[in-house]
């Protein structure tokens, strides 16, 4: 059996992920919508895509053990400490576009991405 992941630490009020106006715009509304106030994004890492690695969002209501939670403009971010080891220093976005609306992160620690910006590799 392995042991958990210890949380990175970081240095005081530089949070581990950085949230853009957009991201705090839009889900602040679509929590807005569900109307629950402990609701809050999970953003989380998972093997496969076409990189090796993809991205995960989810809504969840309580934050696990294991769980770094990053605030901003009233929302409240999770990212468990496995998949916070591939997103320290990421730029967390929301784009709408001709071609679709959807979540953005720019991963300086990604090598290479997929096309769609959904799968990358370390």
């Amino acid at each position: 059996m392995t042991a958990p992941p210890t949380l990175p630490s970081f240095a005081d009020g530089v949070p581990p992920l950085n949230l853009s106006d957009a991201v705090v715009d839009k889900v602040g509304a679509m929590l807005a919508e569900e109307n629950d106030p402990e609701l809050r994004l999970r953003i989380f890492v998972t093997g496969g895509g076409c990189s090796g690695f993809q991205y995960g969002f989810a809504f969840d209501d309580a934050p696990k053990p294991d769980d770094h939670e990053v605030s901003r403009g009233g929302i409240r971010v999770l990212v468990d400490a496995m998949s916070l080891q591939y997103l320290v220093g990421a730029e967390i976005d929301y784009e709408e576009s001709l071609e679709g609306s959807r979540f953005v992160i720019r991963n300086p620690n990604a090598s290479s991405t997929c096309g769609c910006g959904s799968s990358f590799s370390v």
